[in-house]
């Protein structure tokens, strides 16, 4: 144990709102470059301008069932017991021309997504004829479709329509969408290149265990953790290891990543006296925005720029307890890293659920709680993954969202209205059924 006086770190703190850090981060976002990529490799990417259509789909009013093509006016009587004959003219199948008209009398066997012969103002679906049991002419039993099914022409979009804008992300039916309006290739943003440094002598990767489970060290999951979210996020991570306690390690890291769009560093954000983040970010020409949110967990959280000659690189400074880095990541970090990537929706989906049991708050701290979710009893239920400690990983990867105790609330009872930002959006979640009172902020 070493003897000496004291050297913590003494720095003004400026207390800014969760809210107001994230309009801060949110303020100094701007695009990176863009690039034209094959359709179906835009998955995921926001597009970079607005793509209108150059057709009108469908080009022609087409039947919604297969059946007959028919007047309503010859139909109207047609009941079981007064079954009315028609003369059938032709038959159209999707992609087909629609041939001739429908006159008195007649009808058209349509497929689903044919054209409807001019003449036509409704289509019986096969279920209600007798299916042409005599060959050239349809018996109709009942009335009910008449002015039916029928899809008009450029119910989807018409030539000149904008059909996707900028900023929307590509999702695999807008893959499909891109397809139906004949797009080969998509102008979209690139992603962002994102430093993930982790730091603290104490920290110990798998090949290092032994140390783990002898007590003379921690493990490094954050970096791995922050790696995963800046992948998921639609970045491009850029893993620079785990730096020691020490300026000089530091300072090599640091600048390592200076070519990245922005830079996570994990631990040493608060005022101990082997947290050098902040005195070698100073060192460095940091341009502080703001150190410090009233929120738990995730409080000692910083924010602002270094400059790399003519690159101005946003700079995260993020506690090293695993829950403070994750819930500072996903409130900060990730909304700015969609941001710079052009999406226009940002911010992850917040809903109304109900508490299941009793949630405390600091008061004078916004605090995000690990939940699960339920919807098993008909109403979204919010529950705690366990004890709360933000050193605890079990309970933070079990988490469907983080329930929000407002700034000023002590406590939420059981029963009582919470609003929970959602986590769990990876391939494979669990439906939690149908909430009331859901809201999309992202």
């Amino acid at each position: 144990m070493s003897r000496g006086g004291a050297d913590f770190e003494v720095r003004t703190a400026d207390w800014l709102t969760w809210r107001e850090a994230q309009a801060e981060i949110l303020g100094g976002a701007t695009h990176v470059g863009t690039e034209f990529l094959p359709a179906a490799n835009c998955l995921g990417r926001a597009l970079a301008e607005d793509i209108r259509s150059r057709a009108t789909l469908p080009p022609w009013v087409n039947s919604a069932m297969d059946g007959y093509a028919v007047r309503a006016e010859d139909v109207a009587t047609a009941g079981p017991s007064t079954p009315v004959r028609l003369s059938v003219t032709g038959i159209v199948h999707a992609g087909e021309p629609p041939g001739g008209p429908v006159g008195p009398g007649e009808a058209v066997r349509v497929m689903t997504g044919a054209p409807v012969p001019e003449g036509a103002d409704s289509v019986v679906r096969v279920e209600d004829t007798d299916a042409e049991a005599d060959v050239g002419t349809v018996q109709i039993v009942r009335s009910r479709d008449s002015g039916r099914h029928l899809r008009p022409a450029g119910q989807d979009m018409r030539v000149g329509d904008v059909v996707l804008r900028a900023g929307q992300v590509v999702t695999p039916t807008r893959v499909g969408l891109l397809a139906a309006l004949g797009v080969e290739k998509a102008a979209v943003f690139q992603q962002p290149t994102i430093g993930v440094l982790s730091t603290g002598n104490e920290l110990r990767t798998p090949d290092q265990y032994d140390d783990v489970i002898s007590g003379a060290g921690v493990p490094e999951s954050n970096g791995p953790m922050l790696v995963a979210a800046v992948l998921h996020a639609g970045g491009r991570p850029m893993p620079l290891g785990i730096a020691r306690d020490d300026v000089a390690s530091l300072e090599e890291a640091i600048d390592s990543a200076s070519d990245a769009d922005a830079l996570i560093t994990i631990g040493g954000a608060s005022m101990g006296e082997a947290d050098l983040v902040k005195r070698v970010l100073d060192g460095l020409g940091f341009e502080q925005a703001f150190w410090r949110v009233k929120m738990r967990p995730g409080s000692p959280f910083g924010f602002g720029w270094l400059q790399h000659g003519a690159k101005r690189q946003a700079v995260f400074s993020l506690p090293g307890n695993p829950t403070s880095a994750f819930v500072t990541y996903e409130l900060f970090v990730r909304p700015f890293v969609l941001a710079l990537a052009g999406h226009s929706k940002v911010l992850r989906r917040t809903i109304r659920c109900e508490a299941a049991e009793e949630l405390r708050g600091p008061g004078d701290l916004a605090h995000f709680l690990r939940v699960r979710l339920d919807g098993s009893r008909g109403i979204l239920r919010a529950s705690l993954t366990g004890v709360q400690g933000s050193g605890l990983m079990r309970p933070l990867a079990e988490a469907d969202g983080l329930a929000i105790v407002p700034q000023s609330t002590t406590q939420i009872s059981a029963g009582d209205p919470v609003d929970v930002v959602v986590l769990s959006d990876a391939p494979g979640a669990e439906t939690f059924g149908s909430p009331h009172g859901v809201s999309d902020s992202g």
